[in-house]
């Protein structure tokens, strides 16, 4: 099972929305567009970053939904870990990240890059 590559998308409100993807290579790509929207920045992870990202990707176990609140519609997030037949799609509600760890740490060691 590959842990790479890794993308995360978030739709927030507002406008709001973050993209994140990172390939085999460790080359990344971030879109955090919103009204005022920002141009997309890339670069290279080092290698500590890609054992650490590697690592928590590791952690997660399969694929799993965790529902948000009846009717969000706002901040739904998807990470998807891996490609094709061995792809794991995790689907969740930021607003409960607290309830996921696993998920959590992942999540925002993504957003630091």
């Amino acid at each position: 099972m590959s842990n790479l590559p890794l993308s995360y998308r978030v739709v927030g409100q507002d406008d709001y929305m973050l993209e994140i993807a990172v390939d085999i290579t460790g080359a990344y790509r971030v879109n955090d567009g919103d009204y005022t929207s920002h141009e997309p920045r890339s670069g290279t992870l080092t290698p500590p970053q890609m054992v650490h990202l590697l690592t928590l990707a590791e952690r997660l176990g399969p694929a799993r939904e965790c529902a948000g609140p009846e009717g969000a519609t706002g901040f739904m997030a998807q990470l998807t870990v891996g490609e094709g037949e061995t792809a794991r799609c995790f689907r969740f509600w930021e607003g409960d990240l607290d309830q996921e760890p696993d998920l959590a740490a992942l999540v925002r060691a993504l957003e630091v890059i």
